[in-house]
């Protein structure tokens, strides 16, 4: 019963909110468009520069790069659409500003699936599943940033710029917040999402020059503001997380070996930084590609206990040790936005006197509150060979291994006025060499 509740509900959500205050259908609104011929993703662009409207659809549904035309002419939104899509095989619904575009058959399709869905499980779930894109090239953006607004809940999109986050129906959340560094962040109604996948635009931000005032900034001041900030922005007191880990092994873009967890994590405040964080195993599976045959047995230096000491707030590396025995130097180099807010770059890299296999990278920094948003960090290239022995333990014998690159990002997520630790990547590639 609580499956035909969900979609009486989305329903309700979607018929109630599809019409303005004042009970005038806003697909009725007229507007001018000029002769235009284009892919009907430039031309639904188009329609919404002149609505207002924000379009969201399913690309699988809809032909983005195929050729249609408009004649110059006044025609009201829902009009416009169709002529565009050349069909009105499609149903549209409005929230807000936004445009859900659907085969008309889809909605009853899943309709049977959420029924279906019901008699399998006892619990009713939302699933949320899309593809986000960049707006000019429509190539996807991986690392990005979904989460629950207002929630700790989240995960990131893959290689591919695509997410799944499954959601329990009884939280009551109405938008989900997508974010990438250097793009402006997006809220979706998640009533258009469920169990509808769809295509996400991010816009790259484009920094006004007059947000942007040439001066001469110091950066390690910057840091040093952004460590004075770290008790009164990040965690005061223990924590629980919830938290997905994936490990995996690849030779020659073929997958030999993947881990994937579920923890629990304890994670101690900052203030007590010496004391370990304390992990739980809540689930696990692995999964390995036994058709390869010659694979090299090694150890590596990786693993839970890494990710979690990539919380560079509470384990201070040396970049961000600003005193005089500080082998790195700083610059900044931009200004971009994270989750709707100006961070400064600060770029470092070791002084050309040392010679040791140290990082090299951008920090990321609130400009209002010197939050630490972010870091993209790597050992750097010019040494990376003498970093062999920080990474493997133990290898095979008569192996010769040598790293080629060692490549980490860390973001922090603000929620209720504190600072927590939200994605850890790491990306190690090695050359091997041996029977």
């Amino acid at each position: 019963m609580k499956r035909l509740c969900l979609f009486l509900f989305f329903s309700y959500i979607v018929l109630s909110s599809g019409w303005s205050e004042d009970g005038v259908d806003p697909l009725s609104k007229h507007i001018r468009m000029e002769k235009q011929r284009n892919t009907i993703y430039e031309l639904l662009n188009s329609i919404g520069d002149v609505s207002g409207f924000y379009f969201i659809y399913d690309s699988k549904i809809i032909d983005n790069e195929r050729k249609t035309k408009i004649p110059a002419g006044s025609y009201s939104i829902r009009e416009a659409i169709f002529r565009v899509l050349q069909s009105e095989d499609y149903t549209l619904k409005t929230i807000g500003h936004y445009i859900l575009i659907n085969r008309k058959n889809t909605f009853a399709l899943s309709l049977h699936k959420m029924t279906v869905s019901k008699v399998k499980d006892s619990l009713c779930y939302k699933h949320l599943n899309g593809t986000v894109l960049e707006k000019m090239t429509q190539a996807p953006i991986p690392y990005c940033s979904v989460s629950l607004e207002g929630t700790g809940i989240g995960t990131i999109t893959n290689n591919n710029g695509k997410f799944v986050l499954v959601v329990p129906d009884s939280m009551h959340v109405d938008k989900l917040h997508i974010s990438h560094i250097g793009y402006e962040s997006h809220q979706i109604p998640i009533a258009f999402m469920e169990d509808n996948p769809i295509d996400i635009y991010l816009t790259p931000r484009i920094i006004p020059l007059q947000e942007v005032i040439v001066r001469l900034v110091n950066p390690k001041k910057i840091i040093k503001e952004a460590l004075e900030a770290r008790d009164r922005l990040y965690l005061d007191k223990p924590s629980y997380f919830t938290t997905f880990y994936r490990e995996g092994i690849e030779r020659k873009k073929e997958l030999l070996k993947l881990t994937e967890a579920v923890f629990k994590v304890y994670k101690q405040s900052y203030e007590n930084s010496l004391s370990p964080d304390m992990v739980k195993l809540l689930k696990m599976r692995k999964i390995t590609n036994k058709v390869v045959k010659d694979t090299v047995i090694l150890r590596m230096k990786a693993g839970v206990d890494a990710s979690l000491l990539l919380d560079i707030m509470k384990n201070i590396p040396d970049f961000l040790e600003i005193d005089d025995k500080n082998v790195y130097e700083y610059s900044k180099v931009d200004m971009t936005e994270i989750d709707s807010h100006m961070a400064h770059v600060i770029s470092f890299q070791q002084k050309k006197e040392n010679t040791d296999p140290l990082y090299t990278g951008k920090l990321y920094i609130d400009a209002e509150n010197s939050a630490l948003l972010g870091a993209q960090l790597e050992i750097n290239p010019q040494y990376i060979e003498k970093a062999e022995e920080l990474f493997v333990i133990k290898r095979g014998k008569h192996v010769n291994i040598h790293p080629q690159q060692i490549v980490y990002s860390v973001s922090y997520k603000e929620l209720n006025g504190r600072y927590y630790m939200n994605h850890v990547r790491g990306d190690l590639f090695f050359k091997i060499k041996g029977k």
